[in-house]
């Protein structure tokens, strides 16, 4: 009897047990069945980002200027490679792909899982797939590769693409290390909306990490496209001058045997004068940014380096201006009625004796001579109109000492320099792209902090200094858009725009989503007197003063164009830099021109024949080839 109480007992016990686990297993698939099938698909997916293309960039007329297109591309999954065989990976990838140790220990370096090693051919492509057991954790996709149609064209506006050094990541901490930025131009300058969106891919996977199938795809959307104020045409005139104009230069010097360096680099810079757009600018040398896409060899970036082909001397050349910058001598004197004390008339038309060499007396007792660039030649007596014609120094100079001698240590004295500030030098200018620089514009305030310094006498700022000034010598430092913008507001009536070379940003879908509408910096009160005279007196330079020669052959339009040439002295070993700006139609202005050739020579014979070659296009003529000009300031 109490055995079989036991037995009882015991049964009652396993179907106790069995009630329990049937009840668990209830609970599990059918009351719980859907979290812990949740769960499960958690620890099962994994997703991974899809990279987006960059937005188009397009010239005004919407020729394509920069695009992507879709390349396969070595991908590799960290998390994918099984444990102690990452280094046995590398040194395959090193083999396969052509890349030194370094480059794929730096990519693996990546704070990211997943990174794109390097873009290959097909062919590469298709062995890598083949030997898939030989390559763990290693991928085949297709990813948007940077495409520059034109090659070199307008490429310091463009700009460049590349991974991001540690001066981007501290500007950007949200910077993906492993990611692609514009770097220079409008690469840099528009890159969050040229970026794009990522997508996404999301994978079920199994406990090996093998994919098992595809769950869903949010795909990638192409950044915004850029429509630039740039015309294609014109920049390739502009950019075909500068490489003649460097030959012109060198062919000059080797015949006069006489020089300390050849020319190497030049820039140019053509500008809207109604709204500040900029049609074209170059800069010479300059580089092919498709170069960059796969990354530059550390010897392909020394050499560019080394000829600082990088910099884009329309906006990051620093240069005395020389003559071109008698325009604002020029207007100071028109717009304040001082000229020089020793005309024949306190007007306008009141003449100075251009002999050749203007000898001046100091307070200290002692005196000075300053050679003119014709010297020992002779000019004779000119008017304002006539010696901004031949560029007399000696008049420009009686300008400023006529503003030293009657407003010396008042407020005053730097009434030329604010005229020159007025016009846009010695300020950012604020044009869309980086690294612009803002010149200098040198007053008794510079020259007493640099007298501190030890950098200029301790006497600090003295007549001969205003006197360097009015002629765009000494101390005075200019980029080559400020002489452009400069040029543009004395020709418009006073609007000095704000440079710009994007007009509009358009979505994928083509819909526009930002407008760059022109601005105006500041209106300058300028006397439509002022302004009229000035646009002769541009004609005068070309028709019968320094640029005469170079523009000779000008052909139809010729009545309509003018400019203005300059000599910058550089020091000691270096050559003269050729400066000229230009204005056409003078009768009803539409572009300012500026041509810089750094060590070229003399303005009037290299760089106004470069001046002429873009003035012949813009006017609807055919450019003719680039001659020698007459020796002139």
């Amino acid at each position: 009897m109490r055995r079989g109480w036991r037995l009882a007992g015991l049964g009652g016990l396993f179907l106790a047990m069995f009630v329990v686990l049937f009840l668990r297993l209830w609970f599990v698939q059918v009351a719980a069945g859907e979290e812990y099938a949740v769960r499960a698909n958690d620890l099962t997916v994994a997703s991974s980002p899809t990279l987006a293309p960059r937005g188009q960039i397009r010239d005004r007329d919407g020729t394509l200027l920069a695009t992507s297109r879709f390349a396969p591309a070595v991908i590799v999954d960290r998390n994918q490679i099984p444990s102690g065989q990452e280094d046995h990976l590398k040194q395959r990838l090193s083999s396969l792909l052509g890349m030194s140790p370094l480059e794929i220990e730096s990519a693996f370096d990546a704070p990211t899982t997943r990174v794109k090693i390097k873009e290959i051919d097909a062919e590469t492509a298709y062995f890598v797939l083949e030997h898939q057991r030989d390559y763990p954790g290693v991928f085949i996709e297709l990813v948007p590769i940077r495409v520059y149609p034109e090659g070199a064209v307008a490429s310091h506006v463009i700009g460049h693409i590349g991974r991001p050094d540690q001066a981007d990541l501290d500007e950007r901490p949200d910077l993906d290390p492993n990611a692609t930025i514009g770097k220079a131009g409008v690469e840099r300058s528009y890159d969050d909306l040229l970026q794009g969106n990522p997508g996404v891919v999301a994978y079920r996977v199994n406990a090996r990490g093998e994919i098992l199938d595809e769950l869903r795809e949010i795909p990638a959307t192409q950044g915004d496209t850029l429509w630039l104020t740039i015309d294609l045409e014109t920049q390739q005139v502009v950019e075909q001058a500068l490489e003649r104009v460097i030959s012109l230069a060198n062919e000059e010097k080797r015949a006069a045997d006489e020089y300390h360096n050849l020319a190497k680099r030049a820039t140019a810079v053509v500008l809207d004068v109604d709204d500040g757009s900029v049609v074209a600018m170059a800069s010479y040398p300059d580089f092919d940014p498709g170069e960059f896409v796969g990354g530059l060899s550390r010897s392909q970036f020394s050499a560019l380096n080394e000829q600082a082909a990088f910099t884009n001397l329309a906006i990051q050349g620093d240069f005395p201006p020389a003559s071109t910058f008698k325009a604002v001598t020029y207007v100071t004197a028109m717009e304040e009625n001082l000229f020089p004390r020793d005309a024949t008339a306190d007007t306008p038309d009141g003449r100075v004796h251009c002999d050749g060499s203007l000898e001046f007396g100091f307070d200290d007792g002692s005196r000075q001579v300053y050679p003119d660039w014709y010297y020992p030649d002779e000019l004779g007596w000119l008017n304002i109109h006539e010696a901004f014609e031949q560029s007399c120094n000696i008049y420009f100079y009686g300008v400023a000492l006529r503003i030293w001698q009657d407003f010396n240590l008042s407020r005053q004295e730097d009434i030329l320099q604010e005229w020159a500030r007025q016009l846009g030098y010695g300020e950012l200018l604020g044009i869309d792209l980086p690294f612009e620089h803002t010149g200098t514009v040198p007053d008794r305030e510079l020259f007493d902090e640099l007298a501190k310094r030890g950098v200029v006498r301790e006497e600090g700022w003295q007549g001969g200094d205003l006197m360097n000034v009015a002629i765009g010598q000494g101390n005075v430092l200019a980029t080559p858009l400020q002489v452009a913008a400069s040029y543009a507001a004395i020709a418009n009536g006073g609007t000095l725009w704000k440079p710009r070379v994007v007009q509009e940003v358009r979505d994928r879908l083509g819909q526009v989503v930002a407008t760059n509408l022109p601005e105006a910096i500041r209106e300058i009160d300028l006397s439509a007197s002022t302004v009229a005279a000035f646009r002769r007196d541009l004609h005068r330079v070309t028709a019968q003063g320094t640029a005469a020669v170079a523009f000779s052959d000008f052909g139809e339009g010729w009545g309509e164009v003018g400019g203005k040439t300059g000599t910058a002295q550089n020091g000691a070993n270096r050559d003269n830099t050729a400066w000229f700006a230009g204005v056409a139609p003078v009768s009803d202005p539409r572009y300012a021109v500026v041509v810089v050739v750094e060590e070229g020579g003399s303005g009037g014979r290299i760089a106004a024949p470069a001046g002429r070659y873009i003035l012949q296009y813009l006017m609807g003529g055919k450019p003719t080839g680039l001659v020698a000009g007459a020796r002139t300031d």
